[in-house]
């Protein structure tokens, strides 16, 4: 279904107070869409698509503080099903190829790297009114290429993702720690993601295992 009208509504979700602004400022000048409201969080988030029906696209981070879920196949997923017209638009730091095709796997139509240029957001929200998907132009080629994760790697980055250390999971595996965090090193190389917080949420998503 296409966003036929000349504007969209939109909101946005980004736990940083100058990506809100910004994007209120921005949308409604180069993208033809106006914000009825932006939140930090998924708590208000979900209140307010609950109030605010004619919503037409949500502009989110993926990772957002909230008591009501912070994994965010979960918020994706929960999104679609009580708002089931709404266009999802992750809007995130986080430039992995991997991240951006299981996002839009989870129920996502659009990811855009925080890291483009903002004409990129205009030409995904654009793919939005036609009823499209969109994934970020860089993040469309796999930047592991002919390298998928091994087992080895995937199982580590599980283990990581749901609390275990590096150290615990030597332990575990009957392997050094060495060992672990070379594979851990791997495993963020290939996903194309720095820090121990993407990795959890790497580990989050169900889809680890299909590479």
């Amino acid at each position: 279904m296409s966003l036929a009208k000349d504007m969209v509504n939109v909101v946005v979700a980004d736990v940083q107070p100058m990506i809100r602004w910004g994007l209120q400022q921005y949308l409604p000048e180069h993208c033809r869409a106006r914000v009825l409201f932006s939140t930090s969080n998924i708590d208000t988030l979900l209140q307010r698509l609950a109030e605010t029906p004619d919503v037409d696209v949500a502009i989110i981070e993926m990772a957002l503080p909230g008591i009501q879920g912070r994994e965010a196949e979960h918020l994706i997923e929960r999104m679609q099903r009580d708002h089931p017209h709404l266009r999802v638009l992750i809007y995130s730091v986080m430039g992995a190829p991997l991240m951006a095709r299981a996002a839009l796997k989870l129920g996502a139509h659009a990811f855009v790297c925080k890291r483009s240029p903002l004409p990129v957001l205009s030409d995904a929200i654009a793919h939005l009114r036609n009823g499209e998907t969109f994934i970020d132009p860089k993040l469309r080629l796999q930047r592991h290429g002919s390298r998928p994760l091994s087992a080895t790697e995937i199982d580590v980055v599980w283990r990581l993702a749901h609390g275990a250390t590096v150290s615990e999971i030597a332990e575990r595996t009957d392997r050094s720690v060495s060992t672990i965090s070379t594979h851990k090193r791997n495993a963020m190389l290939k996903l194309g993601i720095t820090t121990d917080a993407q990795l959890v949420l790497a580990g989050m998503l169900d889809w680890l295992g299909e590479y």
